[in-house]
């Protein structure tokens, strides 16, 4: 490490004052550069984002194109090299041409029909929902559903229930008839007494 080096880095740890070093930074592009690359070190380890390094590749570039080799002529096609017997070449592709377009087609064709199905059918419809509101849980109208035994035994109890009362109601609709009928019966007798 030079002394100009030595006075930089002591320079920027705050242990030397000077207007010589400042001047010789000033001067020297070697001191400019490592003056910038102590400062973007200094900011990466504080952790201050206003200093961003300055990457410049410019001569980089310049030297790895001049190492380049340049391209003199293009290549010729392989379609110029095989012989040419009729035309066996423009037929070749105009086939190749007409290959791809079938397949874009064929493509097509299937895409659309596959997105005009119709959607599978459902035995019941159910309306969107927004999530349970108000503590209400959504309803399912599934038949299959198992059921604890216990449960079961009182499903079974109302169904008898329920049938009784069906049962109940038949006969006294049949017993409200025959009342009926039985009263017009008399009404009718009643009429034809002289």
């Amino acid at each position: 490490m030079t002394q100009q080096q030595e006075n930089l880095s002591a320079f920027m740890d705050g242990e030397i004052d000077g207007d010589a070093i400042i001047e010789a930074i000033k001067q020297d592009e070697e001191l400019q550069a490592k003056w910038q690359r102590y400062h973007v070190i200094r900011g990466a380890m504080r952790k201050e984002a206003s200093v961003a390094p300055q990457l410049d590749i410019t001569a980089s570039v310049a030297a790895a194109l001049e190492d380049e080799p340049a391209i003199v002529a293009p290549k010729a096609s392989r379609w110029r090299s095989i012989p040419v017997i009729g035309s066996v070449v423009p037929f070749a592709k105009q086939s190749g041409q007409f290959a791809v377009a079938a397949s874009v087609a064929v493509a097509v064709i299937l895409g659309v029909q596959h997105f005009n199905q119709p959607a599978p059918t459902e035995p019941f419809m159910t309306a969107p929902t927004a999530g349970p509101q108000g503590g209400l849980a959504p309803v399912s109208l599934e038949q299959t559903r198992a059921l604890p035994r216990n449960d079961m035994n009182e499903v079974l109890e109302k169904k008898r229930k329920i049938n009784a009362l069906i049962a109940d109601h038949e006969q006294q609709v049949k017993l409200k008839q025959a009342q009926d009928s039985e009263a017009d019966d008399v009404e009718a007798s009643a009429d034809n007494r002289p």
